[in-house]
């Protein structure tokens, strides 16, 4: 804005009295022109985060998409390949009849045999269960959410409903241990997985109390396969204590694998040191019969 000094004033005015009142009029202008700035700077800032925001959204909707696509194939295969283990399983009398299965109780842990492992839930009752899976309705992200009993099937054709021993143990299939025995070449290890107990600080809720934990967790993304899995969160609605047996068989396996390798590693060792010991005394007793030999000679 161009400031014109002295336009608008009359004649007779002195000067100090002009002077006075076109500083004035300058500062009104100043402050007009900075009461427009301001708000122009405001929009500015906000518009600007509105953009960094609408870039945020559109990663995010790609990422969203791209888990979509991906998810529902992947998805699709490992439905394909459960229900084909499940056939196995059951012309190999490992699983029950379908049309055998009992419907599970409310708060119950039921258990369904994966490709690889075993997945488990809490059941909620209407065909619905609560578990520590991807969900395809919220782009296959990993968490606690209620599924109907066909997603959490995945494919497989039956399921199995956890039995937890007054003391502490791990949970077993509800099946009599002579079919339990079965799956196992050793019926030794049958019997310590089915009759394994421990003192610990162990207590099975009820149905309800198990539902309302289960229901806490809803929501919940820390999905972690050595401490946080579908197993850990189940055994903790009901017990209180989270655990997975299935990864512990796996550690337990690995230190006892390392235990063989350390104890064959050290074998080696005593053998070669062995093997050095000999060689080295059959040199000596060689250069000794050398030696005498040479002597007799003389």
């Amino acid at each position: 804005m161009i400031r014109q000094e002295g336009k608008g004033f009359p004649e007779h005015m002195s000067e100090e009295t002009r002077d006075k009142r076109q500083a004035s009029l300058f500062a009104q202008i100043d402050g007009e022109e900075r009461e427009t700035r301001q708000p122009q700077d405001e929009r500015d800032v906000q518009n600007e985060d509105e953009g960094i925001v609408t870039i945020q959204e559109q990663i995010e909707n790609r990422i969203n998409e791209f888990r979509d696509e991906i998810g529902s194939r992947v998805n699709n295969v490992f439905i394909a390949a459960n229900k084909l283990s499940s056939n196995v399983r059951q012309a190999l009398d490992l699983e029950t009849d379908p049309g055998l299965l009992e419907e599970p109780d409310y708060g119950d842990i039921i258990c369904v045999h994966r490709i690889g492992f075993e997945h488990y839930g809490v059941y909620v009752g209407d065909g619905k269960v609560i578990h520590y899976d991807i969900d395809p309705n919220d782009h296959y992200k990993i968490c606690v959410h209620q599924a109907p009993m066909a997603e959490f099937l995945n494919g497989s054709l039956v399921y199995s409903i956890c039995e937890f021993p007054k003391l502490y143990g791990r949970p077993t299939e509800e099946v009599p241990f002579s079919e339990f025995r079965k799956k196992f070449a050793h019926p030794e290890t049958a019997r310590t997985l089915w009759d394994v107990l421990k003192i610990s600080n162990y207590h099975l809720y009820t149905p309800e109390e198990t539902v309302i934990r289960a229901r806490e967790r809803i929501g919940e993304t820390s999905y972690n396969l050595l401490t946080n899995n579908c197993e850990h969160f189940a055994i903790w609605c009901k017990t209180g204590i989270s655990e997975s047996h299935q990864i512990q068989d796996v550690l337990n396996a690995m230190a006892e694998t390392r235990r063989q390798i350390r104890e064959g590693i050290q074998e080696g060792l005593e053998a070669a040191a062995d093997f050095a010991d000999d060689v080295k005394k059959r040199m000596e007793e060689r250069e000794k019969k050398q030696t005498e030999k040479g002597t007799n000679l003389v």
